[in-house]
This record gives C-alpha cells, structure tokens and sequence, in this order.
C-alpha cells in the first residue's frame, strides 16, 4: 500500500520496536506468561503490546518460533540464576541449591514455571514439532550444576547422575506447587531432599 504521494504506507507498530528486539520479546513474553502457550495468538498479542503481526512474524517467523523465543529466553535466565547462585554463596554445592530453590520458590517465578510445564505437556505429546524443547529444559538446566561439581571433584558419569536427580527433584515439586500451590509442604520435602542428598553432593 502506498500513501498519497507514492511513498509506502509503514505501520506505525512496525516501526516503533525497529531496532528494539529485545524490549520486543520481553513484552510478547509477558503477554505469554500471562496467558499461556495454547491461549497464544498473534493477532490478540500484537494489539496487547502495540506491535503488529507482521512485526511479529518479521522477529520470530511464526507462533511457533515465538514460543520459542519465550521459552529459551526464559531457561537462560534461569540458568543465568543457577550459574550466578554459585558466586554468591560459599559454593557448596547443598547450599547453592537451597539458595536457588529459595530464589524460585518465589511467587515471581510461578508464571515462568507454569509456562514451562505447558509447553513440558506439549512436547510430550508432540516431540516432533518440539524437538528443541528438551534440549533446553533438560540439558541447558543440568549444564551448570553438571559444570559445578566436576570443578568440585565428582568424577564425570557421578555429577551427571547427581544433576539428573536434582533438576527431577526440582521440577516434580515445583510441579507439585503449581497444581497445589502448597508451599510449605512442598519446601519441607526439598529440605529432606537435600539433607538426603547431601552426602553425595559433597563426596568427591
């Protein structure tokens, strides 16, 4: 379409997130984790954040690809958070995951968690179309902790079963609360979790 005077109409929510991707997926994923993978539609999302669809699919080519962006974006942060728990604690590994299990018990962390189990059921259900999935939920997650206790001293096939255990642990009760929302019951089981656990985080 051309204006008037022959120049090419631009839509005025295209040009504003130009050269703004990040602001953009930061707003498309709050919108997300406001109303979840399957209720996600383009058109609807576009109006809530004042974008338009083909800005949309010009960022992130389809639904599809948006998601995920969301849900990529969403791990690294959350690894982000598990790498960073390292440097702010005294680096043993029981205390690490306490402090990271505190810091995503948090309510703010309830639509990220939400979010992920969503698209956990989806991708079960259709691995094909969700092959990149558990690449990031399952290896992303274990990498830092994994990382972790080889520089402690665990041999190499023993933190990998260790991380495997934990980020089951950490996702069946987060799982747990977000269908029960029980928080004191679900946070006694981690304490014994890791007070079981313990040993064998630390054995070297």
């Amino acid at each position: 379409m051309t204006s008037t005077t022959g120049a090419p109409n631009v839509d005025g929510r295209t040009t504003r997130w130009a050269g703004h991707r990040r602001e953009l997926l930061d707003a498309a994923t709050s919108y997300a984790l406001e109303v979840g993978v399957a209720e996600l539609t383009l058109r609807p999302l576009a109006e809530a954040i004042g974008s338009s669809i083909a800005s949309l699919n010009r960022q992130f080519g389809s639904k599809d690809g948006l998601v995920r962006e969301v849900c990529q974006d969403l791990h690294s942060q959350m690894v982000r958070s598990l790498a960073e728990s390292w440097t702010e604690t005294s680096g043993q590994p029981a205390e690490v995951l306490r402090a990271l299990w505190d810091l995503w018990l948090a309510p703010e962390y309830d639509r990220q968690f939400t979010f992920l189990f969503e698209l956990y059921g989806m991708a079960v259900r259709h691995p094909e179309r969700y092959t990149w999935f558990a690449d990031s939920v399952v290896r992303d997650w274990m990498a830092p902790l994994e990382k972790a206790l080889v520089a402690n001293g665990h041999p190499a096939d023993q933190a990998r079963t260790v991380t495997t255990l934990v980020m089951a642990i950490i996702r069946g009760l987060r799982l747990d609360l977000a269908a029960t929302g029980e928080v004191s019951r679900v946070d006694l089981a981690y304490d014994m979790a890791l007070t079981i656990l313990e040993p064998r985080l630390n054995a070297r």
